[in-house]
């Protein structure tokens, strides 16, 4: 039994595809304007000008990571995260945000300690961790735990 196909926005018409998971390797195309269905593997920059139509338009789980350039955990969590996403393609997708670069960002989400993480559901704000927790299984379990989470 093959797995629940995602639902992909395509980012040249807007138009929602479903997309087998299958088929996410093969470059899948557009129902509606034939491009290309670009589906992030790996954390994208975000910025105050990008924010808002990178969440609203992802019909799935967004994770937003604040970081700075200092941070011990940031540099710890990165790569874990990456890996999440390479793993993930089209169910998750990570924005990250240099507060330090983004301060606009920063200050609109009132980050007052690095990493902090937001989780979007289907473009809704759906949680918050300021912090991060000392053991890297129990981030991978709260995240797991958000993209298996369907109601919202």
């Amino acid at each position: 039994m093959s797995e629940t196909p995602l639902i992909v926005r395509c980012t040249n018409c807007l138009s929602l595809n479903r997309v087998p998971q299958e088929k996410l390797e093969r470059g899948p195309r557009c129902g509606s304007c034939k491009n290309v269905i670009e589906v992030p593997r790996q954390p994208l920059p975000a910025t105050a000008a990008s924010f808002n139509r990178e969440v609203e338009y992802w019909p799935e789980t967004l994770l937003v990571f604040f970081w700075s350039s200092w941070c011990l955990y940031c540099k710890i969590y990165e790569p874990l995260i990456s890996d999440l996403i390479a793993r993930k393609p089209g169910r998750l997708k990570v924005l990250k945000v240099d507060i330090e670069a983004e301060s606009y960002l920063a200050e609109r989400f009132t980050v007052t300690k690095t990493p902090t993480f937001l989780v979007y559901k289907n473009g809704v704000f759906a949680v918050r961790m300021d912090g991060a927790p000392k053991e890297k299984s129990e981030f991978q379990t709260w995240i797991e735990n958000l993209l298996n989470y369907t109601s919202y």
